[in-house]
Formats: structure tokens, C-alpha cells, sequence
């Protein structure tokens, strides 16, 4: 089956596109990906695939960017004939069903997140409202959708009368565990100095600034922060007038067939999202089972995807992270005691067996078998 992907996210740093692209690759099917192009460096390890990019101009708002770039993806989606064609997301969701109805080809929507329960949007109720009434137009011509999590998959079901939303968590493709110091010589901090990581989007809800804080009060470990996103200049300034820069660190957002070498080389992992949307709240980010893949010791937040899995696998602890002191003392719970760590880390390993992209792939897969 020739399957036409559409999205309007950077691909070096799209690992949720890169895995179930190569999935279907392997299961025999033709893979085209018309995706933006955030800037001109080239795509290492796509070479699976033809790739066709739509330059963006990141000075533009967005309110401009997107409707550009419907009108140029539709062209493409078209010329592509394929025989089935797979949106990522919401925002590109229009175009892809211009397309398919002009074709007369089934179309996946693959909803990444709960879109229109971004935290993003939540303060803005005129954008949201303009976004669902999208979604409620759309979702109906569809033939299939696909989410992150079970939470998620219940309330579009219920939302939108819809059945069988397929749930496709963010899982990585396994890696074993390698020894890495890297975190450590990229700063030039001590080998026997604690790391305690965030890896992601540094975004206003992603409970970076509460973790800041929590940092205040460390001993000997260092926070350090993998990412880029719209808060790092705030953060930074967080950082700097409290005056810890001898314990908080930045790290430049790394490709994502590189994390894995920075991830294994920390101490713990911290995936502490704020609830402020649905779509966090309900989330189940893929940072956490790369933390697991690396053998740490996460520390979640206390939402229902999030504690189970941690409940399940006995891989950390949980908390609610907007409460500085709580965070501060699991934290260092986690850091004084060598044997829960231990222990804690040993459940991690065990359960990337379960938690990885090889055993989650089939249900991608099964789903297109199905679909013609």
C-alpha cells in the first residue's frame, strides 16, 4: 500500500512520525511524508521514505502559517495518489481531507494530543471554540483515528459518537541501556555528581519552573534540562536571579537518535507536566518510557496515565507537580537512598520490555491491514 503522511512538525525531532513511518516501511508499505520545514538542515535517517518539504518562515504567526500551508500541502497530498493518506494532527487535518474526498482514499487521523484541550488554549476560549468546531466538521469524514492514550480515546469516543479510536501510545523504539557519562562531559561536572533530568518542550505547563525551585534546595545534584520551546527565555531568567546556575543546566534540544545516549547517562528521570489541559492530564509522554529505556528512576506526575503505568511497573514515584516541596523531597528521597534507586531503576529496565515501540507497532499495522 502506497500511504501519504501529512504534518506540520519539525521531522528532526518528530519521533512519533519516525516510528510509525518505519513501521508500515517494514510491513511493505510505500511511505511519502509532506511535512514543514523548519529550517534548512538536512533529515539524517529518513532515507526509508520520500520526503517532500514545505519551507516555514518561523516569523510568521501562525494564524498565517497554517492556512499557507494547507493551500500548498493540498496540491501535493493530491499529486501523491496514494492509497490512503494518514494527518497527523488536527492542524493538518483540512487539507488531508480535501484530498481524500477528492480521491476517494481512506484517511487515518492521528491525533498526537488531546488538540483542542491544549493548556495552550485553554485561557483562549474564541481559538478553541474555532479549533473544536474544525475537529467536530472533520473528525466524521475520517475513516479511522488514532490517539496517545486510553483517557483521550474514551472522550473522543464520547465527544464525538465515534468507535474503536485506536490507542497508540508514544512508546521508543528499544534500546538497551548503554554506561554514558555523557550529560556530565557536556558540562564539565563531576563523575560522581547526581543528575536528575528533564528531557522535552520547555513550555509554560511542562512544571519546569516548579522543578527550578525544587532545585534550590539540592545538595549535590544538578538539574539538568535537554529542550527548547517558547519558556526557555524565562526560565533561563529564573535561573540566573536565583542564583543557581551551579545547579540548574541547559542543554540544546538534541535529535532523537541521540537522546538515548545523553538519557542513560542521569540519575533521574522527571516527567512532572502540569495538568492545566485535558490534553496533559490525559497525557502519557513518550519521556517517560525513554527514562525507562535508560534504566532511571522517574518521577511522575499524579494523573491517571501517568500512575498507572508508574503503579504498575514500581519504576518510581509519583507527585503533584505543582507542589515545589513535595517534588524537592521525592527527589531527594530517591537520590539518598542507593537501594530504592536501585531497585526503582532495575523495574525500569524490566519494563522498556513491555512499555517499546516493537510490541506497539502492531496495532499500527494491523490497523492498515484492515483498511482497504
Amino acid at each position: 500500500m502506497r500511504i501519504c503522511m501529512v504534518a506540520f512538525n519539525d521531522l528532526h525531532f518528530d519521533y512519533r512520525i519516525f516510528r510509525e513511518a518505519t513501521s508500515l516501511h517494514r510491513a511493505g508499505h510505500q511511505v511519502t511524508i509532506i511535512a514543514a520545514a523548519f529550517d534548512s538542515s538536512p533529515l539524517e535517517g529518513w532515507d526509508d521514505f520520500e520526503i517532500q518539504l514545505i519551507p516555514i518562515d518561523r516569523n510568521r504567526s501562525l494564524r498565517r502559517l497554517y492556512p499557507d500551508f494547507w493551500r500548498r500541502a493540498f496540491p501535493l497530498l493530491l499529486a501523491a495518489r496514494p492509497d490512503a493518506y494518514h494527518a497527523h494532527d488536527l492542524d493538518v487535518l483540512w487539507p488531508a481531507v480535501r484530498a481524500a474526498k477528492r480521491l476517494d482514499r481512506p484517511l487515518v487521523y492521528d491525533s498526537h494530543e488531546f488538540w483542542i484541550e491544549q493548556s495552550s488554549l485553554v485561557d483562549r476560549p474564541l481559538m478553541r471554540a474555532l479549533w473544536s468546531a474544525l475537529e467536530r466538521r472533520l473528525i466524521g469524514r475520517v475513516d479511522r483515528v488514532i490517539t496517545v492514550s486510553a483517557s483521550i480515546a474514551q472522550d473522543l469516543e464520547a465527544r464525538y459518537g465515534l468507535e474503536d479510536v485506536l490507542v497508540l501510545r508514544n512508546l521508543p523504539l528499544f534500546r538497551e541501556r548503554i554506561d554514558s557519562d555523557l550529560i556530565r562531559q557536556t558540562l564539565d561536572l563531576p563523575a560522581d555528581r547526581p543528575i536528575v533530568l528533564y528531557q522535552g518542550g520547555f513550555l509554560t505547563d511542562n512544571g519546569l519552573s516548579e522543578q527550578i525551585e525544587a532545585a534550590a534546595a539540592f545538595e549535590q545534584a544538578a538539574l539538568v534540562l535537554i529542550g527548547d520551546g517558547p519558556n526557555e527565555a524565562a526560565l533561563r531568567e529564573q535561573v540566573r536571579a536565583g542564583g543557581l546556575e551551579d545547579r540548574v543546566y541547559f542543554i540544546p534540544r538534541v535529535p532523537f537518535h541521540l537522546l538515548h545516549n545523553y538519557t542513560c547517562s542521569a540519575d533521574v528521570g522527571l516527567c512532572l507536566i502540569k495538568g492545566s489541559g485535558k490534553s496533559f492530564y490525559y497525557s502519557l509522554p513518550n519521556k517517560l518510557f525513554e527514562y525507562m529505556m535508560a534504566g532511571l528512576p522517574v518521577l511522575a506526575s499524579n494523573f491517571p496515565e501517568m500512575q498507572r503505568v508508574v503503579d504498575e511497573t514500581a519504576a518510581g514515584a509519583t507527585a503533584d507537580p505543582t507542589d515545589v516541596d513535595v517534588i524537592r523531597e521525592q527527589i531527594t528521597a530517591l537520590l539518598e537512598d542507593p537501594a530504592r534507586r536501585a531497585a526503582s531503576s532495575r523495574a525500569s529496565l524490566a519494563a522498556a520490555r513491555r512499555y517499546n515501540w516493537e510490541r506497539e507497532a502492531d496495532h499500527l499495522t494491523n490497523l492498515y491491514a484492515t483498511l482497504l
